[in-house]
């Protein structure tokens, strides 16, 4: 046995209030010593033992306040100790908190079946496991006051009765009294003989607490045990016919009233015995009304399963349901079910727009709507913010599972009328199929997240079916962002730049910086991939000072290499996050000063929807950014929402065109309008316009035809490395660039 208790000396133990003493019965050396250590630190007094039967051995000498008991243990397990624990007299007080890995319903019921008070499930909650120990020792306190206060009067009426016997004056005075005492107790108290078993007194509150009147019980004593519930009545008949050899009883049931209505008693009883000490009397007790204790607990239960907000099973409740179905998959092969994991579109619009509260009436309409799309097997939970999941029970097949996720569909499209305003407001939803694959049910909420992740990405569906390949893409996107972490350590970060040119002298006028990524195991990985993963995680924030850094230096070393070449810029792309970094503007200060480069030499791109999203914000940045000589240029132009109401508005210097556009506008008509719409506008406001993707001289003709100033792509050179750039600039007189030769 491992003692975690406290070592003190004996005089200071005298000293200072009773430690209380927790028995830890676990198999895992671990958890024993890991659980025993916490215990300690809050002041208990923590045994472990590693089995049963040296449990039952210790706890007649130790009798704890509380015990610690694993289910699942070799030799006897949990639930067969904690039988034969309150199957004592001595112990039978102790109260059990059953520990185990299992979240299953089954093994929660049997554990409060056998008497355990508690279930928690392995790994812990330190602060959770610490609060439910203490709320158990604080009830077992409670409890053992109030059998020390019930016991005292018991010992008072005995006491009283003896004296009454002897003194018959006093014995009127005294009957008086307690017969006062016994008419105004809330609680019921008792007398009954033993064999035959017949009621002999009972006080007035027992016709509050039974709703019958007191002659029907003592006409007939059988009704003693028919107003009990037919559920709990076989545990009660079995316990007071063992009174007799345990001397007491504490149990606690349910009645029912002759209306039908349920109520919860608690009955204390025991056996008084003869003057000799060896026959046995009557049975005496105390039934006190639980019910709104029962009610309480029935409704912390509810609140720790279920959402607060819509009253649908929470995470918690639902994977134990799922585990419950994915049990059945494995017991019933035959049998199917489907998961859906729900993801509201645009629900930050509703908060940000009309306030959090009409937030929750969305969500209570969202729910509502789910319930009315499900079966009666089924199971629509919510997970928390916009998330739902369901359980669609009794589902065998794809398309069956595809029809019912189009029902929902359709059922969510509906408008709804919050705080005067109609919403709209659809949802991307992750299916999964069980199959016996599975182990744990974690497992496939997991890849229905993942499959309604697929969906919020796809622009042609709402809805997504898992497969192993969203998985390993998953795998995937979080090796890479593992490996960025470390690629930023490690310098594997480079940038490469793509001249700009004036169209009509091919002159270079700046560059476009480009981060490349060259992973010291997969070798160059497009930026294509990693730059979405570095904006969801934030790594785009140093990488994007990086690459400001390193842009501003090269294009100063440039300067001071060839400085003919003085007017040139650099053009660095700037995502969302970054602009919306309130660090921005300073480090913006900061890089310029270091480097030693004017703010007019630099350029930021950012595309369309950044600025659109929150366009009044983006004015402010943009124009305190434009304060300091750095111009700006929107990316892709064309590809997004191309609105005149925001680009009237923004400090913009340029308009890039997007290459798909440019690349098409020698064979299609629409594209070729496109660009020269897109030239003209920028003209009208003021702004010069890049073309992007430039490859053939025809493409070169039509945009001078159109008067496009500036231009990059492959015809004039691809991406070159920052040294190729210091060659170009001192071998290129003409400032033109040279043969397009890639890095």
């Amino acid at each position: 046995m491992e003692n975690f208790g406290d070592q003190g000396t004996t005089h200071l133990a005298s000293e200072m209030p009773q430690r209380k003493k927790i028995l830890l019965v676990d198999d895992s050396t671990f958890y024993r010593k890991a659980i025993g250590a916490i215990l300690r630190e809050q002041g208990y007094d923590a045994y472990c033992v590693g089995d049963g039967a040296m449990a039952l051995e210790l706890i007649p000498a130790l009798l704890p306040d509380l015990i610690l008991l694993d289910t699942h243990m070799p030799g006897l397990d949990g639930y067969e100790v904690c039988l034969q624990i309150k199957s004592t007299l001595q112990a039978h007080h102790i109260p059990i908190i059953f520990v185990s890995t299992s979240q299953a319903a089954d093994d929660r019921v049997k554990a409060f079946e056998v008497g355990g008070v508690d279930y928690l499930t392995k790994p812990f909650e330190i602060e959770e496991t610490l609060l439910r120990i203490r709320n158990q020792l604080e009830v077992q306190t409670t409890r053992k006051h109030l059998n020390e206060v019930n016991s005292d009067l018991e010992q008072r009426v005995v006491k009283r009765t003896l004296q009454l016997k002897t003194v018959h004056n006093r014995l009127k005075a005294s009957e008086e009294r307690l017969e006062n005492i016994l008419e105004t107790l809330q609680d019921i108290v008792w007398s009954a003989a033993i064999e035959p078993f017949q009621i002999l007194y009972l006080n007035p509150a027992a016709a509050k607490i039974y709703h019958r009147p007191l002659e029907d019980f003592l006409k007939d004593s059988r009704l003693w045990f028919e107003v009990i519930h037919p559920d709990d009545r076989p545990e009660v008949v079995e316990c007071m016919n063992s009174i007799t050899s345990r001397g007491s009883i504490d149990i606690e049931y349910r009645i029912v009233w002759p209306t039908g209505q349920v109520r919860w008693v608690k009955n204390r009883s025991h056996i008084v015995v003869g003057e000799d000490d060896t026959a046995s009397i009557r049975i005496e007790g105390l039934v006190t009304d639980i019910s709104d204790r029962k009610r309480a607990e029935i409704q912390l239960i509810h609140d720790a399963l279920h959402d607060g907000l819509t009253q649908l099973p929470n995470r918690t409740l639902f994977v134990d349901r799922l585990e419950t179905a994915l049990a059945r998959k494995h017991r019933s092969p035959d049998y199917g079910f489907a998961v859906l994991f729900l993801d509201l579109d645009r629900f930050k619009v509703v908060n940000d727009s009309l306030g959090h509260a009409a937030g929750d009436q969305l969500l209570i309409e969202v729910a509502n709507r789910l319930l009315g799309c499900v079966n009666a097997g089924d199971t629509v939970a919510r997970l928390g913010g916009d998330e739902f999941t369901i359980l669609l029970d009794d589902v065998d097949t794809t398309v069956e599972a595809i029809a019912r996720v189009q029902k929902i569909q359709v059922a969510l499209s509906q408008p709804v009328k919050i705080s005067g305003a109609t919403l709209f407001t659809g949802c991307s939803i992750g299916i999964v199929i069980a199959t016996t694959v599975y182990t744990a049910g974690l497992d496939l909420l997991r890849d229905a997240d993942i499959a309604m992740y697929r969906a919020k990405e796809s622009p042609q569906s709402s809805y997504e079916l898992f497969d192993l390949e969203m998985h390993a893409r998953l795998i995937r996107r979080l090796k890479l962002e593992h490996d960025m972490h470390i690629g930023l350590k490690n310098r594997e970060f480079e940038l490469v730049y793509q001249p700009i040119v004036a169209l009509k002298t091919e002159a270079i006028v700046g560059f476009e910086a480009l981060v490349r990524w060259r992973n010291y195991q997969e070798g160059v990985i497009s930026p294509a991939e990693f730059i979405p993963i570095a904006e969801e995680t934030g790594l785009i924030i140093p990488l994007g000072e990086w690459v400001l850094t390193e842009a501003c230096r090269h294009l100063r070393q440039w300067q001071q290499i060839a400085p003919r070449f003085q007017h040139l810029r650099v053009n660095v792309n700037v995502a969302g996050s970054q602009l919306w970094d309130p660090m921005l503007l300073s480090k913006l200060d900061q890089i310029l000063n270091t480097v030693g480069l004017a703010g007019h030499y630099l350029r930021l791109e950012v595309t369309e929807t950044t600025l659109v999203e929150q366009t009044a914000q983006a004015i402010d940045v943009l124009r305190q950014i434009r304060q300091r000589g750095i111009q700006l240029s929107i990316d892709d132009f064309g590809t997004g929402y191309s609105s005149l109401s925001y680009l009237s508005r923004l400090p913009i210097d340029n308009l890039k065109i997007d290459q798909s556009f440019v690349s098409r506008m020698h064979l299609e008509a629409d594209s070729l309008e496109i660009v020269r719409t897109i030239t003209a506008l920028a003209q009208t406001l003021g702004m010069d316009v890049t073309a992007e993707g430039i490859e053939l001289e025809l493409q070169l003709y039509l945009l001078k035809e159109l008067k496009s100033e500036f231009g990059q792509g492959y015809y004039f050179s691809k991406p070159l490395r920052a040294e190729a750039i210091a060659t170009l600039l001192r071998e290129c007189p003409q400032g033109r660039p040279a043969s397009p030769v890639m890095t």
